[in-house]
């Protein structure tokens, strides 16, 4: 990150005093600062602590995309150990860090092209959370019910002879959801929308002989 060598952080500095002859820094980050104290003796440990960074891991909100990474390049084929063809376990993920105010993470997969089926809903993810091992589900996380009828994630599994495209979602959230393993799909979803204030999403595809 670039900071501009002058800002205003909406202080008014007072008038200095005759034995005062350093410019003091009064960027919004925690710096330290050479500066000398009122009795004019020099003091190489003033430290100016109006830092403007969250204390959770959050980042500050920004226009930079949010992103998330899985095994397979972006819109590209999913790799069959992620589908019913295969061991069907969930993909390793990683994301970008949280926007500020940002209190839970959840992710989604979705079948873009029959869309009434749920593949995966997990919620509870912490705050500062960023990536999210190979079939793993971390303590304190909740799974719905998918649309095969059994918690947690179920893979691609289209109808023999078809292609179909799917989305994994991070939904970054404004407040935790409380809800706990075994919900229904539409009761996890209602809660993520609702709390919902930024997301990052990638697509991949799965074909069937």
């Amino acid at each position: 990150m670039i900071v501009a060598a002058c800002q205003h952080d909406g202080r008014t500095l007072r008038e200095a005093k005759p034995d005062q002859n350093v410019s003091i820094s009064t960027l919004p980050e925690s710096t330290t600062t050479d500066a000398f104290t009122d009795g004019g003796t020099f003091d190489s440990t003033f430290t100016d602590d109006t830092s403007s960074t969250p204390g959770d891991g959050t980042l500050p909100a920004s226009d930079a995309q949010l992103t998330v990474t899985a095994p397979w390049v972006e819109g590209a084929p999913i790799d069959p150990k992620y589908t019913c063809d295969g061991a069907n376990v969930s993909p390793a993920l990683s994301w970008s860090q949280a926007p500020t105010d940002t209190k839970s993470i959840a992710i989604t997969m979705d079948d873009l092209d029959a869309p009434t089926f749920t593949h995966w809903v997990i919620t509870g993810l912490g705050a500062g959370d960023v990536a999210l091992a190979e079939d793993t589900v971390p303590i304190g996380v909740a799974e719905a019910k998918n649309g095969s009828g059994t918690i947690g994630y179920t893979g691609p599994c289209p109808p023999a002879g078809t292609t179909h495209r799917y989305a994994i979602t991070v939904h970054y959230l404004g407040t935790v959801t409380n809800l706990t393993d075994g919900a229904t799909a539409s009761e996890m979803n209602d809660a993520i929308n609702a709390a919902e204030i930024a997301s990052a999403e990638v697509t991949g595809t799965f074909s069937r002989p």
